[in-house]
């Protein structure tokens, strides 16, 4: 398992706040944001340390950018999907009201919901997944196995192209 792939499952299992919360917004706060806070209140509550409750005011960090502008290392959103989300569900750490979103784990979610959409159970199988394929769907290719005409051949090292 590779560090990234364990960070983010240690921040899901450690995080003192896993919440769903619905943001406010402006679309001037939007537009001036590209660092800001992104500001909402919690309306599911999944985890917490007694700090954040339902109705609990919630701020974090999160990159506002353009398709192409990317940050490294940070979570981030595109500013056209801020614009149309309503609610994102998290892990957070930090003290209330000014938390940090844990090892980038948040999504946009379409409505609120009595379950989360984000769980470690659902991390831990899409890397077991990940890890152990089925071997059903490995595409073996033999070395002199004939080819659809004008294909090329792969060179061994293209392992990795598509």
């Amino acid at each position: 398992m590779s560090m990234l792939a364990e960070g983010r499952l240690h921040a899901r299992r450690t995080a003192p706040f896993h919440i769903q919360l619905e943001l406010e917004k402006s679309e001037g706060l939007i537009r001036e944001q590209k660092g800001g806070m992104v500001q909402g209140r919690a309306i599911r509550v999944f985890r917490t340390d007694g700090r954040l409750a339902v109705g609990g005011e919630v701020a974090f960090r999160l990159c506002v950018c353009q398709p192409g502008e990317e940050p490294t290392g940070e979570a981030y959103i595109h500013c056209d999907d801020l614009m149309r989300a309503t609610y994102i569900e998290a892990y957070l750490w930090g003290i209330p009201p000014e938390l940090e979103i844990a090892a980038q784990e948040f999504g946009v979610i379409d409505e609120p919901s009595e379950h989360p959409s984000l769980t470690v159970e659902e991390l831990e199988n899409w890397l077991d997944r990940f890890n152990n394929p089925d071997p059903r769907s490995i595409k073996w290719e033999e070395p002199n196995a004939p080819r659809p005409m004008g294909s090329k051949p792969r060179k061994r090292w293209q392992f990795w192209k598509a």
